[in-house]
Order: structure tokens, then sequence, then C-alpha cells
């Protein structure tokens, strides 16, 4: 994405890490790379599957989708990569988690941890991760284009 072509990439930088900051601060949210001189921050993220959709062992089946995270900057530009989306169900009163793996194009849901395929299950969880991801660049872009409150003149 370019940005003004007069910011830093130690601006861009700085933008990226307060965004992480606030984004990204449970225990399931790790930031595995964050090399300055390179301009790269890298890490996992985490959202959460619930949905309204009524399906065969929609309990055991909400869970997590766990992800990767990438942010490159250079003066006056910077790119993202969020990819290897992957579900995991929950326990539900003592029952293993229905859990479909890593996400992939596939129109057909792979065999999931337990029970049968379920093409329903398989494209809500494909559906509202695809909407929490769009939400969440939105608010890195927004992020970005925003001045870094320590380099504000104050």
């Amino acid at each position: 994405m370019k940005a003004d072509s007069t910011i830093t990439k130690d601006e861009l930088f700085n933008r990226a890490r307060s965004w992480i900051g606030k984004n990204y601060n449970s225990e399931k949210h790790v930031i595995s790379t964050e090399d300055r001189s390179n301009g790269e921050i890298s890490g996992n993220g985490s959202m959460t599957y619930k949905t309204n959709k009524l399906y065969f062992g929609v309990g055991a089946v909400m869970g997590d989708i766990d992800y990767k995270i990438n942010i490159f900057v250079k003066d006056g530009r910077y790119k993202y990569s969020f990819h290897s989306f992957r579900h995991t169900g929950t326990y539900v009163g003592g029952s293993n988690p229905i859990s479909y793996g890593l996400l992939t194009e596939d129109q057909e849901a792979p065999k999931p941890t337990r029970g049968r395929t379920n093409n329903k299950a398989w494209k809500d969880i494909k559906v509202q991760a695809s909407i929490k991801i769009k939400e969440t660049i939105e608010s890195l872009k927004q992020a970005m284009n925003k001045e870094y409150e320590a380099s504000k003149d104050w």
C-alpha cells in the first residue's frame, strides 16, 4: 500500500507496532519478528468463531481461527499479509472439538477431527473469518495513515 511518500520507514514501523499493540494484546497473539532495520513485524493472531447458524455439532465447531500476520514497511509504503488460517473447535460437555484445520478455497469441506464433513459449517467458518479479517485490514489501513503519537509535536 502506498502511504504519503514523505513518511519514513521508521514512522510506518512505529504505526504498525502501535496498531499491533492495541489489537493483539492477549496470550494468543504473539509477535515472533520485530525487525526495525529490515522493516518487518510478524506474528500470530487469533479470532473467535461464533455463529447463529444451526447445523449438526455447532457447539463443538465454534472456537478459534488462528492465523499468521506479516507487515513490511519501507519509506512511503507498506504491505501486509494475513495467511495460514486454521480452525480449532471447542470441547463441549465432555465431547471432543470438531476442528476443520487449515482454511482453504475448496468448496467441499475437509473431514473434520471428528464426525462427518459439513459444508454448511465449512462455508460459515470461512465467511466469518473473511468478514473479521476485512475489518482488521481496514483498522490497519486507518492506523497506517494516522501519525504515531510520539512523533507528534507536543
